[in-house]
């Protein structure tokens, strides 16, 4: 209904964090602090000992180098790891439960594009690297909808250079499978840094037989 829509936009559902081995636990919500587009969120003033860290850093880079081998201070870095991190294209339940409903194969494409995109506006303050998961280290949980379903998060750091975070996701109720690899790279390009994520994620619509 309308109203139950109104009410998971207004309150999306928390994160229950189940399983996280060989990282520090947390309770915090993958939906927590979700920002809006202002320009100045994008922007942190640091200090002058931490500017120096920084200058430090630059100085010894050069253009094209690969930042995953750089050790970086952690007032840069998102209190949380990449394994975390990919819990936000999971976080808006109204762009991703009704998706196996819809008829229409454009209109059901369009959602889906709507789905991967509603994950990118949740973000620290600041530009905000998270932190490395180490090999072997798993990330799960849980959300409990408004509807009294559940979906299911499953991860796990398969590679270590060049990271590589591979995932699942399940919501039994609403036929809906996600299996994926997420892979960052990031590169100093002189006077800026570059973030790329690259890697492959399957959705899958048990109720149609497609991907």
């Amino acid at each position: 209904s309308s109203a139950a829509t109104a009410q998971t936009r207004a309150t999306p559902p928390k994160m229950v964090l189940g399983h996280h081995k060989n990282s520090l636990a947390s309770n915090r919500s993958s939906t927590e602090d979700p920002r809006d587009s202002d320009p100045g969120e994008d922007v942190e003033v640091v200090n002058t000992e931490q500017g120096n860290v920084l200058s430090h850093i630059i100085s010894q880079l050069r253009p094209g180098a690969d930042l995953s081998r750089v050790t970086l201070p952690t007032f840069i870095l998102e209190p949380r790891s990449m394994l975390e991190r990919i819990t936000n294209f999971m976080a808006v339940p109204d762009t991703l439960l009704p998706l196996p409903t819809i008829d229409d194969p454009v209109q059901r494409f369009v959602a889906v594009t709507k789905f991967y995109l509603s994950g990118w506006h949740i973000k620290p303050p600041g530009v905000k690297k998270p932190l490395n998961p180490v090999l072997g280290e798993t990330f799960t949980g849980y959300w409990d909808y408004p509807d009294g379903t559940r979906g299911y998060y499953i991860s796990e750091q398969t590679s270590h250079h060049p990271p590589k975070s591979s995932y699942f996701y399940m919501a039994p109720a609403h036929k809906i499978r996600i299996d994926g690899t997420l892979k960052p790279r990031s590169k100093f390009l002189g006077n800026s840094v570059g973030s790329f994520m690259e890697g492959i994620a399957v959705m899958r619509f048990f109720n149609r037989n497609e991907r």
